[in-house]
């Protein structure tokens, strides 16, 4: 059996190890970390809230679990000036950095865990706020200032930060000495809690990295023996296990890398490169008939990801080693129809990447796409499952998922900017309004109008209860509840007269107001200037990262389809050449008759 035939990435190995980093991990400057003075609450349900400041406090908790950030940090900001003491605390405006960090503020965020690391402050706020540095570094590319945040963490880190802490260490000192550091710690963290598997997986890269492959193969068991529910720790179980069996064949233990294979689901994230990898490791044991029930699977699978694309040419060759040229002539000509389809659907898919609002369209859309649903129908103007097949792998990469988080920053401030700008026209009205007549005499024309109409409520009143002294008992009834309500918007009304008579001076709007306005409608028409100068520069950018994916795709199919056409070309060639050999026989065989 010869690999030449196909281009095999059976030896990519640890080389998507080491490519892929954490995949899965949860998105950065997720907070975890909960505010010791809740939880102190929580625990004392009995008592309920102990002060009127942790009761005003407790709004901007409420918004910070509904991850409503903005309106939290307009509560945090009321009570901050408010004097609520809670809200000042070092653990508080470590929530609110984290807050201003979700809300796309991360210069603010540095600005305000800067002022935290005073050494008046406590230890354990300094080193939350070291932690949190160091993350903003870290999604800076800026790894020698993340390093030297990190360091500055002294003394016990705090418990719901230890996992983060350990995996961005290890993210950040990917030489292996981090993970060597701190086994004794690592092994004493709870495996229950969601983010250990990731750590252990990251530090296991680390290792193998740094040549520590023992230590690395360790690692990547614990992780693969995942038995529960969670996608996420499935699909790293099974990244472990395909991991795993790369090492086993680089070691020349292909039984064991088989082993590892089988443990992989047939359906998932890795399951195309699995059954793959599984092909590549029977044929090698030489078991062929093992292999092609796995290519099959492969084979019914989308001609947009890799690893069905080399399949479908491995089948056809497998067919023709065990001696079955016909079945290999007809995977010959799927395969060649296949590759066809595929690439028109290329075609397709710089169409539809080329089009004016699909960068926005797409981006905005992006969960649903994720998500596989059928969503397009609703907001797309293209289908977007034309484009997506082809770019599984492409957005697993840092440098698309960058540029799709920094375009979906400016579309959504490019939204703001132009409902604030659209809103123009109501602003210049309400100034208008407020400037036309003095705001004394709309004051005293609305006190005297409100006299007025309560001196001929009360009169109407005094007319309907001598009317209904007229009447039975029973239509009397009728009237009793309009009255009530009759005499409680009467006290409303009274009470709203005198608080409007207490008004020694009305409110003015400032003569500043018109040219503050004004300012700020040009500065927002600047700002969306600006916002959407960007967008015309990161388009073009996110365009060509998904051409270049679409390229190799098409470099890749042509190639196959190639060796499709050729051998297919060879079995018709071989077939009428048995046919022709065939013949004379049959004629003297005939003619002996």
């Amino acid at each position: 059996m010869t690999r030449g035939l196909v281009r095999t990435r059976i030896g990519f190995s640890c080389s998507i190890l080491l490519r892929w980093p954490l995949l899965l991990f949860p998105a950065l400057f997720t907070l975890t970390f909960f505010w010791s003075a809740a939880s102190s609450s929580a625990t004392q349900a009995s008592s309920h809230i102990q002060s009127e400041q942790a009761l005003d406090y407790g709004t901007v908790l409420y918004q910070f679990f509904q991850k409503d950030y903005f309106n939290a940090l307009i509560e945090q900001r009321v009570v901050e000036r408010s004097g609520n003491n809670l809200a000042s605390r070092g653990r508080a405006q470590i929530l609110k950095g984290g807050m201003l960090l979700s809300y796309g503020l991360p210069d603010q965020a540095e600005a305000l865990f800067s002022q935290l690391l005073d050494v008046k402050t406590d230890i354990e706020v300094r080193n939350r706020a070291w932690y949190h540095l160091a993350k903003l570094f870290y999604s800076k590319s800026d790894r020698v200032s993340a390093n030297r945040a990190l360091d500055k963490i002294d003394g016990k880190i705090p418990a719901d930060l230890h996992i983060e802490y350990h995996y961005l260490a290890s993210l950040l000192k990917n030489d292996g000495s981090h993970g060597d550091a701190v086994s004794d710690a690592i092994s004493k963290l709870s495996g229950e809690q969601p983010h250990y598997s990731y750590l252990i997986f990251n530090i296991a890269v680390s290792q193998l990295r740094a040549g520590n492959v023992a230590s690395a193969i360790t690692g990547l068991e614990e992780v693969a023996g995942y038995q529960g529910q969670n996608r996420e720790l499935l699909a790293l179980a099974d990244r472990a296990k395909h991991g795993l069996s790369q090492l086993a064949t680089q070691a020349g233990n292909l039984p064991q890398a088989w082993l590892y294979l089988r443990g992989i689901r047939t359906t998932g994230l890795y399951s195309n490169r699995a059954l793959l990898s599984y092909a590549w490791a029977a044929i090698n044991m030489k078991l062929y008939s093992e292999a092609v029930p796995a290519l099959q699977l492969l084979d019914d699978r989308s001609i947009a990801i890799p690893e069905v694309q080399e399949s479908k040419v491995l089948l056809a060759h497998l067919y023709e080693q065990e001696g079955s040229p016909r079945k290999a002539l007809r995977s010959n000509v799927m395969a060649e129809k296949a590759f066809k389809e595929g690439i028109e659907m290329l075609a397709e898919a710089r169409r539809i990447i080329g089009q004016q609002d699909v960068p926005r369209e797409f981006i905005e859309n992006l969960d649903a796409i994720m998500d596989e649903s059928d969503w397009y129908s609703a907001h797309a103007s293209v289908d977007y499952k034309k484009l997506t097949p082809f770019l599984i792998d492409l957005m697993a990469s840092h440098p698309f998922n960058e540029t799709l988080k920094d375009l979906a920053a400016l579309y959504t401030l490019d939204d703001n900017l132009s409902y604030w700008l659209a809103q123009t026209e109501q602003h210049q009205l309400i100034l208008a309004s407020a400037g036309r007549r003095a705001a004394v005499d709309e004051l005293s024309d609305l006190i005297a109008r409100s006299e007025i109409l309560n001196e001929r409520l009360r009169d109407q009143k005094a007319e309907i209860r001598l009317t209904t002294l007229t009447l039975e008992e029973e239509q009397t009834e009728r009237f009793d509840v309009v009255l009530a309500n009759v005499s409680r918007e009467m006290t409303l009304l009274d009470d709203k007269i005198r608080q409007l008579k207490k008004i020694e001076k009305p409110y003015q709007q400032p003569a500043s107001y018109p040219t503050m306005v004004k300012e700020h409608h040009q500065r927002a028409a600047l700002k969306l200037r600006q916002t959407r100068a960007l967008i015309a520069q990161l388009e073009p950018v996110m365009r060509k990262l998904v051409n270049d994916e679409l390229t190799k795709h098409e470099e890749r199919m042509r190639y196959y389809w190639a060796q499709s056409r050729l051998a297919k070309a060879r079995l018709f060639d071989s077939t009428l050449l048995e046919l022709e050999n065939a013949k004379p026989q049959n004629d003297a065989a005939a003619g002996d008759k």
